[in-house]
């Protein structure tokens, strides 16, 4: 494919990404924060980093000509397998437009043509070819059914698949019941395979096509159980394995690293609770670590009536990584409220509440100048399935939803980098205190 092409194309995947970003304006006029945004956007979607710089270059057209792995990570986000994919569409779009349409009356009135004279095959060879004929029939037969046809009726029967989890979330160590019905032919290369928090695995065959099975997560954290056939993963349960009372997750998601340490190792004498960098595992401390502050407690409060608030702070004296995001969440085991912050004004997920979900290209809050290095207060209100989100008293977003969370049981509080957080306070409507921490001593 030349270069002029090449142009060509780059400049109608840029032309998509304005429509889809309509909000954000021209590309010429994007930041470099609305470029990390879109960063994080494309990690999330296709798991492959395109630097925010890369990203600018690319779209105020300082690149000529980028890498292919480029090219193909902007058009797997556009909903493409890749860029050939892309190039592929586009193509027979415009040969399409410019197809010509044939009009002649005299072609469509041409003569038949004669048919060619029949080839005489000898009596004694006519025998030979029936013969042929049948056995390519059902060799033709047989590879269809096992390059097709099989593999079209296995698919039928994994459909068929039904495995579940009754309680997904409890406290360490937690033993959980799944629950499976799978089609007797399958069996045979049907395994389950357990994932601790701390990455350690083991495996389990099934014996009946239907029934259920225990496992006990002893790691407090997120632990997997994968249900694979023939080492195809069919379907990924997240088990959420968490101790009473406070911890703290750090994660390099990028990296795969995974760790939780002791509420204590966060103390700090000024009343606050902020982890220090030399604590968290040296390969998750660069560029995207994120630090999650996490009370657990069953039956915690009503989670779809209720008031929460934090005092927190995200400044380089806390490890912010550029950005300082800021995130509040309240779960129970079904579902969840919570919202995120940052000094640009964007987050990849902005507001959720039980089944809806706002991102980050639909709502900007740059108007709101929020300062991550100062101590803010962020607020959720839930009424009547209505969320209400608030920043330092004020009402920044409501949110309505369908679907009731239930009893929630866990708050989370994550920042990227390390944070801080002051004090919690969880309270019914009526004013009445649930649950309090001021961090002013410390916790075990």
């Amino acid at each position: 494919m030349d270069e002029v092409r090449d142009r060509r194309y780059i400049k109608e995947i840029i032309s998509e990404y304005t429509t889809r970003f309509v909000s954000w304006g021209p590309p010429d006029s994007w930041d470099l924060d609305q470029f990390k945004t879109l960063e994080n956007m494309i990690f999330e979607s296709t798991e492959v980093t395109v630097n925010a710089n890369t990203l600018k270059r690319f779209f105020q057209q300082r690149t000529g000509n980028p890498q292919l792995a480029t090219r193909d990570a902007l058009c797997s986000f556009l909903g493409y397998t890749g860029y050939t994919d892309f190039v592929i569409k586009k193509t027979r779009i415009v040969e399409a437009a410019h197809a010509p349409v044939d009009t002649s009356e005299d072609e469509q009135e041409e003569k038949p043509k004669a048919p060619p004279a029949p080839v005489k095959v000898p009596r004694a060879n006519r025998g030979y070819i029936y013969v042929l004929s049948a056995l390519l029939l059902v060799v033709s037969g047989y590879l269809l059914y096992i390059l097709k046809i099989k593999d079209m009726y296995t698919d039928y029967l994994l459909s068929k698949i039904e495995f579940s989890v009754s309680n997904p979330k409890g406290a360490n160590p937690l033993t959980v019941t799944f629950s499976y019905s799978i089609p007797s032919a399958l069996l045979k290369d049907i395994k389950l395979v357990y994932e601790e928090a701390n990455g350690d695995t083991s495996e389990k065959r099934l014996t009946r096509n239907v029934g259920k099975v225990n496992a006990t997560y002893i790691y407090e954290g997120d632990g997997l159980c994968r249900l694979e056939y023939n080492g195809r993963t069919i379907k990924t349960i997240t088990i959420e394995d968490r101790k009473q009372g406070w911890s703290i997750f750090t994660r390099n998601e990028r990296k795969g690293i995974f760790r939780t340490l002791p509420i204590s190792q966060a103390y700090n004498k000024e009343g606050y609770v902020s982890i220090p960098l030399d604590s968290v595992v040296a390969e998750a401390r660069p560029g995207h670590l994120f630090t999650s502050y996490v009370y657990y407690k069953e039956k915690l409060v009503d989670g779809d009536n209720f008031m929460l608030e934090a005092r927190v702070r995200n400044s380089a004296k806390d490890n912010a990584i550029p950005r300082s995001d800021v995130m509040m969440y309240i779960l129970s085991s079904t579902g969840m409220h919570g919202f995120a912050l940052n000094e640009a004004g964007y987050a990849y997920i902005k507001f959720i509440s039980g089944e809806k979900t706002i991102k980050g290209d639909e709502f900007n809050m740059s108007k709101f100048n929020f300062d991550a290095s100062e101590w803010h207060v962020m607020g959720i209100k839930v009424e009547n399935k209505k969320s209400t989100f608030y920043l330092d008293g004020q009402k920044i977003y409501n949110l309505a939803y369908t679907t009731p969370i239930g009893m929630a049981n866990e708050l989370i509080l994550r920042f990227k980098g390390c944070g801080a957080v002051d004090y919690v306070k969880v309270h019914k409507l009526d004013g009445q205190v649930v649950y309090e921490q001021n961090f002013d001593q410390i916790i075990q």
